[in-house]
């Protein structure tokens, strides 16, 4: 099989095998502008990064919206992040990777 032949479970393997074409394009597209931004940062272009990263979260928001998350609850996950961190900067203590004070909450 190649090309436009192959089946999405053919080229992606059985985790694509229930994605619907659209869902598929949806989360190229986020790929694609997550990619730019980080090529953006890599070539220090801050300018393209503030453009790209507008797109991207347009991208997201659209996939949010088509999942049913509020975007509130996003936003307020990623306030608490930092909030940890904050306190946790506050306290003297500064979290690192295997440390005793390892969170999934930090930014």
């Amino acid at each position: 099989m190649m090309g436009a032949e192959m089946t999405q479970s053919a080229r992606y393997g059985p985790a694509m095998a229930g994605v619907r074409d659209k869902d598929g394009q949806e989360c190229k597209m986020l790929a694609e502008q997550a990619t730019d931004c980080l090529l953006d940062y890599l070539y220090g272009e801050p300018k393209a990064l503030v453009e790209d990263s507008a797109v991207f979260l347009l991208e997201i928001r659209k996939i949010w919206q088509q999942h049913g998350v509020d975007e509130s609850a996003i936003w307020q996950e990623l306030s608490e992040r930092i909030d940890l961190s904050s306190d946790l900067l506050k306290r003297g203590i500064r979290a690192r990777k295997g440390g005793r004070y390892r969170s999934t909450k930090l930014p």
